[in-house]
C-alpha cells in the first residue's frame, strides 16, 4: 500500500512539471493551434505493481491540456519616435511642405522687390534731360520735326508729364514737344520747329489771271505755281499752309491744288463783279 500512494504522489508530481513546462512554453514560442479535442482531459490510470491481499482501486487524475490565453499589447508608437514636450508625438510632413513654403517665401520677396521699384520710379525726376537729337522732314510750310529721347523711364507714371513739361533747345530756342510715345520702355518726344528751316519754305511764283469761271458768276481764278516743294513732300500740305498775297489781298494758302508733271499749282476763286 505504501508502494501505490508512491507511485501516486510520483505521477502528481510529474503532472506539475508538465504544467509548468507547457506554461514556460508559452512565453518562448507561440501557443500551438487549437484542436477541438484539447479540451478533454487527460486521465491517468496509475495501478499498485504489488500482488497482495486487497487490491488497491485504481485512482483517476484529470489534467487540464487546453492552452493557456495570453494577451498581447501592441504599441501604437514607434520605438524610436521622438516625443515632443508634453508627451506630443512629433509630425512629420513630408518633403511638400518645405517645398511649398520656400514657394510662398519666394512670392513674397519677388512682390516685395517690385514694389521697391515702383516705389523708385515712381518718384519724380529732379532734372530731365533730352538725347540723341534726330532731324526728320519737312511736315508743312518752314516746318521740320524733331525727335529727341528723355531719360525718363516708362515705369515711371509721370513720364508723360515729365515729356510734355520738358523743353528741348533747337535754333537755341526752347520747344516743347506736341506728342509723346513709348517705344519699347524708351520715352520720344516730337517737335514742330516752324523757323530757321529754310528747305521748308515753299512760296509762290507770279500769280496768273484765269478768267472768270463762267458767264455772270462774278468768280475770277487765279493760278500760282508753287516753288521749292520738299521731295516727297505731301503737296497737298505745303499748297494749303504757304502763305499768298497778290491784287491786295493776302492768304494763308491756296483754296485748291493741282498736281501735273510741270509741278504744283495752287488756285484761288475771288470775288469779281466783272464777271
Amino acid at each position: 500500500m505504501a508502494t501505490s500512494y508512491y507511485s501516486t504522489f510520483k505521477l502528481l508530481q510529474d503532472a506539475d512539471s508538465e504544467r509548468d513546462r507547457d506554461t514556460m512554453s508559452h512565453y518562448t514560442s507561440p501557443p500551438p493551434p487549437y484542436q477541438q479535442h484539447a479540451s478533454k482531459p487527460q486521465t491517468f490510470h496509475p495501478h499498485s505493481h504489488g500482488h497482495g491481499y486487497g487490491r488497491q482501486p485504481s485512482i483517476h487524475i484529470v489534467v487540464p491540456t487546453s492552452p493557456i490565453s495570453r494577451t498581447v499589447i501592441h504599441s501604437r508608437y514607434n520605438e524610436n519616435d521622438h516625443l515632443l514636450s508634453g508627451g506630443r508625438r512629433r509630425r512629420n510632413n513630408g518633403p511638400g511642405c518645405c517645398f511649398f513654403t520656400v514657394i510662398i517665401l519666394g512670392a513674397v520677396l519677388i512682390f516685395a522687390v517690385f514694389s521697391i521699384v515702383q516705389f523708385v520710379l515712381s518718384m519724380p525726376i529732379n532734372k530731365a534731360v533730352w538725347t540723341n537729337l534726330e532731324s526728320r522732314s519737312c511736315t508743312t510750310y518752314a516746318t521740320r520735326e524733331y525727335l529727341a529721347k528723355i531719360n525718363v523711364s516708362t515705369w515711371n507714371r509721370h513720364w508723360m508729364d515729365t515729356c510734355m513739361t520738358t523743353p528741348l533747345f533747337v535754333h537755341d530756342h526752347p520747344n516743347w514737344p506736341f506728342r509723346c510715345e513709348d517705344r519699347s520702355g524708351t520715352v520720344v518726344g516730337h517737335f514742330a520747329i516752324n523757323y530757321d528751316e529754310p528747305d521748308c519754305v515753299t512760296y509762290w511764283s507770279r500769280y496768273k489771271d484765269r478768267g472768270c469761271t463762267a458767264k455772270g458768276s462774278k468768280t475770277r481764278r487765279i493760278e500760282q505755281h508753287l516753288m521749292n516743294v520738299p521731295k516727297h513732300a505731301d503737296y497737298k500740305e505745303f499748297c494749303a499752309t504757304t502763305p499768298a498775297r497778290f491784287l491786295g489781298q493776302e492768304f494763308s494758302g491756296a483754296e485748291s491744288c493741282v498736281h501735273s508733271i510741270w509741278g504744283v499749282y495752287g488756285q484761288w476763286f475771288i470775288d469779281d463783279p466783272r464777271c
